[in-house]
């Protein structure tokens, strides 16, 4: 039973991982983008900061999910920022 839950969220997160890429890829939004060349320029892996976009992409989907609201994307590029700042900061 745990390799399946374990299987599910591995699948979960390459999804998410494939969303941030086809963001940075389309350019929507923009702030993707920025974020990625930022973190990779403060010498974090490529896989790691997808990882950490993917993350942040995740609880805004969860809190759309939660609160039965549509997806606020200006809420989600300020978090992607966010993410970068924190991680100047580290």
């Amino acid at each position: 039973m745990q390799e399946m839950e374990q299987a599910e969220d591995d699948f979960a997160q390459k999804a998410l991982v494939d969303a941030v890429e086809n963001q940075i890829a389309d350019g929507h939004p923009r702030e993707a983008g920025l974020v990625i060349m930022d973190l990779i320029g403060q010498g974090v892996g490529r896989e790691d900061a997808l990882e950490k976009m993917a993350d942040v992409l995740a609880a805004h989907i969860a809190l759309t999910m939660k609160d039965d609201t549509p997806f606020d994307v200006n809420a989600y590029a300020r978090d992607l920022l966010q993410l970068s700042a924190t991680d100047t900061a580290e």
